[in-house]
């Protein structure tokens, strides 16, 4: 188990707190006390969709991870007084954005994964984002033992086997000798369907429709709520799964289902979907029928793109009895859960951070640049934790997995355990504004 880290150690940079401050095992080393010996290089790679809709997102996370290593000054020293050897880091960004969508390309992850497995020098892998990206990149980095540490991802058939996962899995993500090699930083669905459930509480929910698309992914969170909602003295009117989204973009293609969800006469419902034009389209028909109905959106919903669109008065919907009007803004019927706090709700030794950040990107830093940080940190500690054995890729993720213990970061203090999952149990409660912005409503502690 790990010293914790003082006060007077988070006021130091990164560079220090891996070769000058000390981590887990207490060593103290000053920047003059590196060996002199030449480096070895250790390369760690990230893969994010760095443009398109959500590249303010994705750009926050990437620069976030570009920061912490260079405090670091790309070097990670180890042993006594940090006289046992260094180690230089190389970072190797990789864009998996498809350049006519902006969206992530399968097969641009799967290159990108694959190249990463490919070099001998690779450590460790940052991302991917969503977790259907994440299903391509984990089985082929996992049998060559790479670290991947996610900033999102939250589908918990990465990390546990659940009534929820799709088939076969966590398993059919690793190779036969099942060693994990995946980490989120966030937590996973089932904290997430917990937490919704709590927020409809608070709004007196009472009977609730939920919605689960197709892909396992982004819907294993709509039957984790339909399990939990009946436990929290909610009605569970419907789950009805399988709904495809993917490629159906106009709102009368979702008549029937909404005119479905609308006779059972819920007063909240829950969609699990990926948040392209069909869940877009699907949220303005049900706002249409349903009014006064809330309609609660899991995070992977909370995209920049989906919520200004719902926000929106835009396209030709349909009434219940059968009218075409006009689509309403169903922005403050909406309501978000996720994982990702305001800014001013993370520790202290995030301030530093956020500050640095402006400094030497030039921008106003989003809470998500605090993830991308996090995550090349925890890289970092575990290498220099590893000491020499870092190469060994077997030993980085026994140290990763099993050896860090508490970890005081930034985004806030937490352990991940051996499956890959954070302790991280906070989330906030979101309404959408107008304008397509989220306003917090109340922040949801568990645990």
């Amino acid at each position: 188990m790990r010293n914790q880290r003082t006060a007077a150690w988070l006021a130091c940079a990164l560079a220090v707190a891996l070769a000058g401050c000390g981590g887990a095992s207490g060593v103290k080393v000053g920047t003059a006390a590196y060996s002199t010996k030449t480096p070895k290089t250790l390369t760690v790679y990230l893969d994010l969709p760095l443009n398109g809709s959500a590249r303010g997102i994705q750009t926050s996370i990437a620069n976030g991870a570009r920061l912490a290593l260079d405090q670091s000054g790309h070097r990670v020293s180890y042993g006594p007084h940090g006289r046992g050897g260094s180690y230089h880091v190389e970072f190797r960004p990789r864009n998996d954005a498809d350049q006519a969508s902006g969206n992530w390309s399968q097969d641009l992850t799967a290159a990108s994964a694959a190249l990463a497995s490919s070099q001998p020098t690779t450590v460790a892998y940052i991302g991917d984002f969503d977790s259907a990206a994440t299903a391509i990149s984990l089985p082929a980095l996992s049998p060559s033992g790479i670290l991947q540490v996610s900033p999102w991802s939250p589908y918990i058939g990465f990390t546990d086997a659940n009534p929820a996962d799709g088939k076969g899995d966590p398993a059919r993500f690793y190779p036969p000798s099942g060693q994990t090699t995946f980490a989120r930083l966030v937590p996973s669905d089932l904290a997430q369907a917990a937490a919704t459930v709590a927020f409809m509480r608070s709004r007196g929910v009472t009977r609730l429709y939920v919605l689960g698309d197709v892909s396992v992914f982004d819907s294993a969170v709509a039957q984790l709520v339909a399990n939990d909602a009946p436990k929290a003295g909610i009605t569970l009117v419907t789950y009805q799964a399988g709904i495809d989204t993917q490629p159906n973009t106009q709102p009368a293609g979702y008549l029937q289902i909404a005119t479905a969800v609308a006779a059972q006469r819920p007063d909240a419902v829950l969609l699990g979907a990926t948040p392209g034009v069909g869940a877009i389209a699907l949220w303005r028909e049900l706002h249409t029928i349903l009014p006064h109905a809330k309609l609660f959106a899991p995070s992977m919903l909370a995209t920049p793109t989906f919520l200004r669109a719902i926000a929106a008065a835009t396209g030709v919907c349909t009434t219940f009895g059968g009218k075409a009007v006009p689509c309403r803004s169903a922005a403050g019927a909406t309501y978000v859960t996720s994982p990702i706090l305001e800014l001013s709700q993370y520790p202290a030794r995030a301030k530093p951070v956020l500050r640095d950040y402006r400094r030497r990107f030039k921008i106003q830093p989003t809470a998500y640049a605090l993830y991308g940080y996090e995550a090349m940190h925890d890289v970092l500690l575990a290498i220099q934790q590893a000491g020499s054995q870092a190469t060994n890729r077997a030993k980085l993720l026994e140290i990763f997995f099993h050896r860090l213990g508490v970890l005081h970061g930034v985004i806030g203090d937490y352990t991940i355990d051996g499956n890959g999952d954070s302790s991280l149990q906070t989330f906030d409660g979101y309404r959408v504004s107008p304008g397509g912005a989220l306003t917090l409503m109340q922040a949801i502690r568990r645990g």
